[in-house]
């Protein structure tokens, strides 16, 4: 039996020691021209390399690859089924012999990338270890710089169910085209997350992950990018006058708080601050902490935000675990947060001088 492989984040490198012709068929769409041709599936993965997307490196676009799904693919195989889709690699150095049909790819390391097949790829080359070797069907698309491979795999992949939507999020800030305020507000939220992930003093220091499932004490890049994108839209966003710099620091006070003021519940390995209904009710109710905190209050430092959650202090996070999850839990969640720091706030106020705004 073949090895099973594990599952790797780091690149995949493949090499021909000799140049290889190869007999394709050329297909033409628009301006593009492109190639088919079919190869066992030994001999590709051989010479293939993987740009496989690294944790905490801004490299790379293929996710990680799940050996689960490679040993699947294996056993579909071994089985006798077959796979009739195409694996999709960019040649780096490829040239087309009108006359001869063949498709010559130069010798070397990293002449050719995986765009899209990666799992079907290793699946196939796993069965073929075990003894069942099948040919596949390939489609090369020739002379890409990195920013095309990119364009085409978010092009091919963007509705996959498998590849997580966080790949695309990350991937935003390399693509060449213009962006819309609210892609241009998702790339402000993704460099947001990657420098509190990144940054060994934060909170949020390994609590953000990118290529794989969070787990306990974990939030998703996804939904991280999805609470904090509306607050950062360059048109709209609560946050959008602030710096990167600014914008990263109060989010970090904003949780640096909670951990202040609800210790019992941050601690827990379980907490629901890091579960998608908790996470999602605090940036819901972030809004009206931060108007409060800075238009009846001193600004947002750490020592701001815990005066103005102390009278909550006693809240139950319990409740929040009934709620389910999606959107409209996490809107019912905040709004019975919201119900008592609105009588905490209203007390607050009447009790204390009012904060006046100069406006001539």
């Amino acid at each position: 039996m073949g090895r099973r492989p594990s599952v790797q984040s780091g690149k995949k490198h493949g090499r021909l020691d000799h140049g290889r012709n190869f007999y394709a068929i050329p297909i033409n769409q628009g301006k593009h021209t492109f190639y088919a041709f079919s190869e066992k599936a030994s001999v590709l993965w051989d010479f293939v390399s993987i740009n496989r997307r690294e944790e905490d490196k801004d490299e790379g676009y293929q996710r990680v690859l799940s050996s689960s799904r490679v040993r699947a693919v294996a056993d579909y195989i071994v089985a006798g089924n077959m796979i009739p889709g195409s694996i999709i690699i960019s040649v780096d150095d490829g040239k087309y012999s009108s006359s001869q049909r063949l498709l010559h790819i130069s010798a070397g390391k990293d002449v050719a990338w995986v765009i899209d097949g990666q799992h079907r790829l290793a699946g196939a080359h796993l069965a073929s270890q075990e003894g069942v070797d099948i040919e596949l069907n390939v489609i090369a698309l020739v002379n890409l710089d990195p920013q095309d491979q990119i364009e085409q795999f978010v092009t091919i992949n963007r509705e996959a169910k498998n590849v997580p939507t966080s790949l695309y999020l990350d991937l935003l800030k390399h693509l060449p085209k213009s962006k819309t305020p609210g892609e241009l507000a998702a790339e402000r939220a993704t460099d947001i997350a990657t420098q509190l992930r990144r940054d060994k003093d934060s909170l949020f220091f390994n609590r953000i992950v990118v290529t794989t499932s969070p787990r306990q004490g974990q939030v998703s890049i996804v939904n991280f990018v999805r609470k904090i994108t509306p607050y950062v839209n360059p048109e709209k966003g609560l946050l959008n006058l602030f710096t990167l710099s600014q914008q990263c620091e109060i989010i970090e006070n904003y949780f640096d708080a909670i951990k202040e003021v609800y210790a019992e519940e941050w601690r827990k390995p379980d907490s629901i601050f890091f579960k998608t209904v908790g996470f999602g009710a605090l940036m819901n109710v972030f809004e009206d902490i931060f108007k409060e905190c800075t238009m009846h209050g001193d600004g947002f430092r750490i020592s701001d935000i815990v005066d103005v959650l102390r009278p909550l202090r006693n809240f139950d996070f319990a409740q929040w675990a009934t709620k389910g999850s999606g959107n409209k839990a996490e809107m019912e969640a905040a709004k019975d947060f919201q119900v008592d720091f609105l009588k905490s706030t209203e007390k607050r106020r009447s009790s204390g001088p009012s904060k006046q705004i100069r406006l001539r």
